[in-house]
């Protein structure tokens, strides 16, 4: 086989729309997981990293020069880096194969395809060297798994849907040579989560089957990360890191004499196992991501969320008295959540003493019923589409019935006011106030931003609501109608959602 070029692109945030999270990372790992599988399968390829959250510009590399171009994008990436996929599409060989994949191409892959040839579906290691086995060998690409492309015919074709038993790929330290001093380096230890809930689309990515990595192979993977970047602290991207017990105590063996610092995602029952807490806390796991999203037992009966809410609040304390910091994002826009609500909501995060609360709205993509068979929590027409704020989740990007957009946007920023006014108030420990201080600032970082979306969202939402603030459903369906009713027959055209084998490997 031939020498490869290959360029890896990770697009950034837009400057107007910037994740300023508590757990906003330097990098997404998955790109780097791709391109050292690809590496490592590849070993006289030349992989080439551009990473726009650093800054760096496809532009600036040589793409003329490159047999693939890989790209890993959200939806609110890929919408606010047009220009830069322009540039791609416009400077590449004719030859050059585009593949595009990450959340945006798994469930949008008829936007991604307008600038990509090829859209990953899921984990996208193996399809991505199939991929490039099979154009390398001129074989054909129908058996390439988990892809999507136009087929000569115009239609959308969706090829064969594959879950992947074991993937242990780790990051090539290389390929951060050029990083920056990172806060954070995201890694993951085991991939897929056993549970259902209705909003995360994670799982279509990974899957529901629980698959965990060597302890070796983790601790040589962040031990070549720190060598190469120095950066001692590590968010764990796992779905669901607490899943297996047995894996956790083996975890905290591994890195007892490390002075690393973790953040794992988890579930709060998590607090049950208080002896399972505090041995990954001797290890350095002192900080969980949650999925909490809500007090409300509605709320989270609507997710699906397979939890007991009146134990939550005490769960969420025993955390706090044990000096472990719980982030969690906080999902709105669900009917029943009026603006009581939402402040209710709010301040209950502060007396449960979750110390990095995001709050977020609920979003969708379009389509997905119709396209794999897969639930949406929302219609349709309800999600606002291509725009830099899509999929965003702390921008509201969707039409509620008996609430405007704008005023949804103002309960977020509100939020953030009433949580921190009442965490100071019950917050007494001085570490924890320090750190809610910090959290304080970096969320009105963020500030402006809300406030330029809230005034787009006004004037977005001015014909599709009556003056009582009732969403007029039908002229909203009309207009979506007017808009994308070619795209919704193109897409039904090539519809998966009746291939029982594949809405059963993919849907939620």
């Amino acid at each position: 086989m031939r020498r490869l070029n290959i360029l890896c692109v990770q697009l950034g945030f837009h400057k107007d729309y910037p994740d300023v999270s508590t757990l906003a990372t330097t990098y997404n790992d998955g790109i780097y997981y791709v391109g050292s599988f690809v590496k490592e399968q590849y070993p006289d390829a030349a992989v080439d990293m551009c990473q726009m959250f650093w800054g760096e510009d496809p532009a600036d590399f040589p793409l003329e020069s490159y047999d693939y171009i890989l790209i890993s994008a959200l939806a609110t990436h890929f919408w606010s880096n047009i220009p830069a996929l322009e540039t791609i599409k416009r400077r590449k060989r004719p030859d050059c194969a585009v593949v595009m994949g990450g959340p945006h191409a798994a469930f949008a892959p008829y936007e991604a395809l307008r600038y990509a040839d090829y859209a990953v579906l899921g984990e996208g290691e193996v399809p991505t060297v199939q991929l490039i086995e099979a154009l390398e060998s001129g074989s054909g690409i129908d058996a390439v798994e988990n892809i999507a492309h136009v087929a000569d015919d115009g239609r959308l074709q969706i090829n064969k849907f594959t879950r992947y038993s074991r993937i242990g790929t780790a990051i090539d330290p290389a390929l951060l040579a050029r990083a920056p001093r990172l806060h954070w380096a995201t890694v993951s230890m085991s991939r897929g989560c056993p549970f259902d809930c209705s909003f995360c689309y994670a799982i279509r990515l990974l899957g529901r089957q629980f698959r965990t990595k060597g302890i070796e192979d983790i601790k040589a993977e962040l031990d070549g990360i720190n060598r190469q970047t120095g950066c001692t602290r590590f968010y764990v991207t796992d779905l669901n890191f607490t899943t297996r017990k047995d894996f956790c105590h083996q975890v905290a063996e591994a890195f007892r004499d490390r002075d690393y610092k973790f953040i794992a995602m988890s579930r709060i029952n998590h607090a049950d196992d208080m002896d399972l807490v505090l041995d990954l806390k001797r290890s350095g796991f002192d900080e969980y991501c949650l999925g909490v999203e809500s007090e409300d037992p509605d709320v989270l009966r609507a997710f699906n969320k397979k939890v007991d809410p009146s134990e939550q609040t005490r769960r969420l304390l025993a955390f706090a008295e044990n000096d472990i910091y719980i982030h969690s994002a906080i999902i709105y826009g669900l009917e029943a959540q009026d603006r009581g609500a939402i402040e209710a909501t709010a301040r209950w995060c502060a007396d449960a003493r979750i110390a990095h609360p995001t709050f977020v709205c609920l979003a969708e993509y379009p389509f997905q019923n119709l396209l794999f068979g897969a639930r949406q929590d929302i219609e349709d027409h309800r999600v606002i589409m291509e725009v830099p704020t899509y999929q965003h989740y702390s921008f509201v990007g969707i039409f509620p019935r008996h609430m405007r957009p704008s005023e949804l946007q103002r309960g977020i920023l509100d939020s953030y006011s009433i949580f921190f006014r009442r965490a100071f108030e019950v917050e007494t420990r001085p570490q924890r106030r320090a750190r809610l201080k910090a959290y304080e600032r970096s969320v009105a970082v963020g500030n402006a931003g809300m406030e330029r979306h809230i005034a787009f969202l006004e004037k977005l939402e001015e014909p599709y609501y009556t003056a009582a603030g009732t969403l007029r459903e039908d002229l909203l369906k009309a207009d979506f109608e007017a808009r994308y009713g070619g795209l919704r027959a193109w897409l039904e055209r090539s519809s998966k959602r009746d291939d029982a084998a594949f809405t059963k490997a993919y849907a939620r």
